[in-house]
């Protein structure tokens, strides 16, 4: 038989509320139906009455709420942001000497993330070891080790939906550990075990090969892969082992007896800096990373490695197309920046902000996209190095018949820029973004430990963010203007492109690129 019970209560309480909000008595059994009318008479007009007072002062309420609307979204007037980004010394821990990190407790979840990173700047001797040496960083956690198999070692982790991630760049190597606080110490005992003694298993090796080859293969697959390629090789001297290729026979010949050769060193460092946010106690921690800490022995390299070195521009500005047969061409234009920490950086990413950094407030979404049609997305920005020169870039993508005028109409808001400055509320505008982006790098515990121990590594200050804010409201309308002018300069520019060279008559002189020589060897 079918309950109903729910839906009875619900109408008996549906009843009584209705009830209790009248203001008419409840009707007695014995009263004459024409007693019953006219109590419901007087009930219908009682009503009337209160809906009529109710209608006028719901419509006062609703004429000053709409005399309190701007009339206008730039008449909103908005608190004051106020915002202090959190302080790296309140986080930062010594465990020993060279090993520090940053601890962000953060007890809502029983999760807990944890980065180390180790110090270890090199690079290849060799063109024919480049293929190996990309492979290392994956293969420290895929190979399996420390008497684990790498089958074992994926089980184990599906098991208990936790994460190891392994890898190793040119400056420095690093693991992840991502867990359920009951399972960490274990995964701080599986991490060491695994990573230092690496197995560098045969049949996983294959699986990364292949993915390498097909990677090699479809390296050219969109106008975007080529557009990255050809901007890299107009721009760089290609001398540097950093921008090396890899060939696909290469890629093919890479032995386990390679990438264990490779490996050697790898989280050596003498310099340790780690990451660990999450549900976990401060003190605790310490403790626990400590003992972590005093158990890790890695053997350094037999011999020392080669030091990487900063790459360096071709400084050839022009025109460079790689021929493709497309109908929306992918430019991007480029001319060398400058290293951080530098006085430019923060007055250019300002300027830049006006010029195209900032989406349909900038000058190049209104003129090009707005005002004329002819690209979906365009923008600039500045380069954030700390250990290369970087560049300024403005990039776009529009139809290979609108190149020149595209390009036109940038170049005229470059010099219109540079010439007469940002207006007020422009350069308000940006400020008031760029300081408002703050917080953003701080939505995580795990993203502020993170930020905090790649900062330590580049030599970022502890008062780095809070000097953000100075510098940017410290920029003034001439230095946008200066800083437009020097970086955004045409006659130093590279212009990358790829489309159909048969339509591009109008932006000789240009330098076709052939695509089979945009890599670095």
């Amino acid at each position: 038989m079918r309950k109903v019970y729910p839906l009875v209560c619900s109408v008996v309480a549906l009843g009584a509320i209705f009830a209790a909000c009248s203001s008419a008595p409840a009707p007695k059994a014995e009263t004459s139906l024409a007693v019953e009318s006219a109590d419901s008479s007087n009930l219908a007009e009682a009503l009337q009455t209160e809906v009529a007072m109710a209608g006028g002062s719901a419509g006062v309420a609703m004429e000053t709420a709409a005399a309190d609307i701007p009339a206008s979204y730039k008449d909103i007037k908005y608190p004051e942001f106020k915002y202090v980004a959190p302080y790296p010394k309140d986080y930062r821990v010594e465990i020993a000497s060279g090993i520090s990190g940053y601890i962000v407790s953060d007890r809502s979840l029983p999760l807990v993330s944890f980065t180390v990173y180790f110090e270890e700047p090199r690079v290849v001797s060799a063109l024919k070891d480049e293929a190996a040496s990309e492979m290392v960083g994956s293969m420290l956690r895929r190979g399996g080790g420390g008497g684990i198999s790498a089958h074992a070692l994926d089980d184990s982790l599906e098991f208990i939906s936790a994460s190891l991630s392994t890898s190793a760049g040119t400056f420095t190597s690093m693991f992840d550990i991502d867990c359920l606080t009951k399972d960490f110490p274990a995964m701080m005992e599986l991490a060491r075990s695994v990573l230092m003694q690496p197995n560098f298993d045969k049949e996983q090796l294959e699986i990364l090969k292949a993915n390498f080859v097909t990677a090699y293969e479809q390296r050219y697959d969109t106008p975007a892969k080529i557009l990255s390629a050809l901007r890299s090789k107009v721009n760089y001297e290609g001398t540097n082992p950093r921008l090396w290729d890899a060939s696909l026979e290469e890629y093919k010949k890479v032995s386990p007896e390679d990438v264990k050769r490779l490996a050697e060193g790898v989280y050596s460092g003498k310099r340790i800096v780690f990451a660990l946010s999450g549900d976990v106690d401060k003190d605790s921690a310490i403790v626990t990373l400590k003992k972590f800490f005093e158990g890790w022995k890695v053997a350094p390299p037999k011999s020392e490695p080669i030091k990487p070195t900063p790459l360096t521009f071709l400084r050839k500005p022009g025109t460079y197309v790689v021929d493709k047969d497309i109908t929306q061409a992918n430019i991007s234009m480029n001319q060398p920046f400058v290293r951080r920490p530098h006085e430019d950086y923060y007055p250019a990413a300002v300027a830049s902000f006006i010029l195209g950094g900032g989406s349909f407030s900038s000058r190049l979404m209104n003129s090009v996209r707005t005002e004329a049609g002819l690209a979906y997305s365009i923008y600039s920005t500045v380069g954030n190095d700390y250990r290369d020169t970087a560049m300024v870039t403005i990039a776009l993508q529009t139809k290979v018949e609108t190149v020149d005028s595209a390009m036109k109409i940038i170049y005229r808001e470059i010099d219109k820029l540079a010439a007469e400055g940002p207006t007020e509320e422009e350069l308000a505008l940006a400020k008031k973004s760029l300081i408002e982006s703050l917080p953003s790098l701080f939505d995580s515990p795990a993203s502020t430990a993170l930020i905090f121990a790649k900062g330590e590594l580049l030599g970022k200050t502890d008062d780095h963010y809070l000097d953000y804010v100075k510098e940017i409201n410290a920029v003034t309308a001439n230095q946008v203007k200066a800083m437009i002018a020097k970086y955004f300069d045409k006659s130093k520019m590279t212009i990358s492109i790829v489309g159909p060279v048969a339509k591009f008559e109008n932006l000789k002189p240009f330098t076709v690129v052939p695509l089979d020589s945009l890599e670095f060897r």
